[in-house]
């Protein structure tokens, strides 16, 4: 064929040498662009373009629709995170905030990256009773769940929780200290004291007698152990008696958390203009209700 071609023999009309494809001027009125019995891929071919937006359409739909049912569990999961917390841990209010995306596949394998939790008016146990917290901050990172989510385990943790002043009055206001032989004294007040210190008002009694008025102690505030807060007089009220030893260590507070999981510890403690900030860390931790 390609001879005859070379040859200058004559092929009929529409019709080209093999492997040369169809030689063919536009197409005329109503062919609808067939050549040949093939439908041509261009832009201008309906079939295609319908086809094309057809499956366009059922991409960002099916995308659209995933992306969706994720973030309605993934808000339902926060949600529900939140209630159990309040059921569980008697707080006034709770809020849980679920990072990573997608979060289906997370839920699915059984492991969160991240899920940072508030609580507010969490009621810690001391070893004095109890003493309200009036917010507690935690980020915990690769949480993993068991026995029907009703059990955690967490790789790290880290957070902070505010106690206001108020409320550890309210703690230590019951605690008499014996400062010397016939001589004692209750917490009455708390408020910032400057340079990182506390003002500590007390009311003293001597021989059963209460004096009037209240005293004032400034006092540091440390962590000691990983597990309690320490509130040291750096300074000594005038209760009209002499004081043994001329020292603060009669009116040192201890406060002990007495329901911290194992793994995780106390690790700063400052003031701050309304309360204590209390920071927190802990690695592999296992929360569930039985291990607190």
């Amino acid at each position: 064929m390609v001879d005859r071609v070379a040859r200058g023999v004559s092929l009929p009309p529409g019709r080209a040498a093999r492997g040369t494809g169809p030689v063919r001027g536009p197409p005329g009125p109503g062919e609808g662009g067939r050549i040949s019995g093939a439908w041509t891929v261009g832009e201008g071919n309906p079939f295609v373009m319908r086809a094309v937006r057809v499956l366009v359409v059922l991409v960002v739909l099916l995308g659209g629709g995933g992306l969706l049912a994720d973030r309605w569990a993934h808000h339902r999961a926060e949600e529900e995170t939140a209630k159990r917390i309040v059921e569980r841990e008697g707080v006034e209010g709770a809020h849980a905030s679920i990072q990573g995306f997608p979060f289906l596949t997370q839920a699915l394998a059984g492991r969160m990256e991240r899920v940072d939790v508030r609580m507010d008016g969490y009621r810690a146990r001391t070893g004095q009773g109890r003493v309200r917290v009036a917010r507690v901050d935690a980020a915990l990172r690769g949480v993993r769940f068991a026995d029907d989510y009703e059990r955690a385990r967490v790789d790290g943790a880290s957070g902070s929780a505010h106690l206001a002043y108020r409320d550890l009055v309210k703690s230590l206001g019951s605690e008499k200290m014996s400062v010397a032989p016939g001589v004692s004294a209750k917490v009455a007040s708390l408020k910032d004291g400057g340079k990182g210190r506390i003002a500590v008002g007390v009311r003293g009694s001597v021989l059963g007698r209460t004096l009037p008025g209240t005293f004032t102690v400034l006092c540091s505030v440390s962590i000691e152990d990983g597990d309690r807060f320490a509130i040291h007089a750096d300074t000594l009220p005038d209760l009209g008696i002499p004081l043994p030893g001329g020292s603060g260590d009669s009116f040192d507070i201890e406060q002990r958390a007495g329901d911290l999981p194992e793994g995780l510890r106390l690790d700063s403690v400052r003031t701050e203009g309304d309360g204590l900030r209390v920071r927190f860390s802990g690695k592999d931790l296992d929360l569930r209700e039985d291990a607190r």
